[in-house]
């Protein structure tokens, strides 16, 4: 299956509150300052998705389909459909992931799952954006505009990320982990700002389901 990872890393960026940015007065950071107004326009998203796992030989090892949707500020819903069949759901406070064939549901703080990853380009902090990442963009063919992401830090979890958009809409991502091997996610049919509601995003286990809650230890003062 997928590392688990590289769907936090796209899916929990659309769930983040934006709020407005103060513009960083700099030649070298206007990728950034694009991106950031790009990434504004988005309050809602739903669509379906196919998304591939290439080797460091370039060769495909799996495939999978799904379909997606998120409004700000905290909600998303991820399904993968079988074979890798595996739903994700967040409410904004915790993150519920399901998998049918085990029968099994894990929950655990939104938050854990943000650290070190993606999730803060869409967090409106230009200033911790900057920090973590150097952004380059460029216009490519058709009007599609792509951003690569580097970060700073040698532990980051991923080498590179390259967004590309189509006017307002996403169009694909493309996450390069330490190990070489590439996360390819194609955005098919999606929706910008469609109606949502909180409940649309509520985590509906069926009875019998195992259910595992990572909570933080509360820490212990002297």
């Amino acid at each position: 299956m997928f590392s688990r990872l590289s769907l936090f890393s796209v899916l929990i960026l659309f769930s983040f509150k934006m709020t407005a940015a103060e513009p960083i007065q700099s030649a070298q950071n206007s990728a950034l300052n694009a991106l950031v107004k790009q990434l504004n326009q988005i309050q809602s998203i739903s669509g379906s998705f196919v998304q591939y796992a290439i080797d460091q030989r370039g060769t495909t090892i799996q495939e999978s389909r799904g379909s997606f949707k998120a409004m700000r500020p905290g909600f998303f819903y991820w399904r993968t459909n079988a074979p890798l069949e595996q739903e994700i759901f967040s409410d904004g406070e915790t993150v519920t992931v399901y998998d049918p064939d085990l029968e099994q549901a894990t929950i655990q703080p939104a938050d854990s799952q943000t650290d070190n990853t993606p999730a803060v380009l869409f967090s409106g902090d230009t200033d911790k954006i900057k920090a973590l990442y150097s952004v380059e963009n460029g216009a490519l063919a058709g009007g599609e505009n792509q951003y690569m992401l580097l970060p700073v830090a040698k532990e980051s979890v991923f080498e590179r990320l390259l967004i590309t958009f189509q006017g307002l809409h996403l169009k694909e991502m493309r996450l390069k982990d330490s190990l070489g091997q590439e996360s390819i996610i194609n955005f098919v049919q999606t929706e910008i700002n469609p109606d949502l509601d909180a409940s649309d995003f509520r985590a509906v286990l069926p009875n019998g389901t195992d259910v595992i809650e990572e909570v933080p230890m509360p820490s212990v003062s002297n």
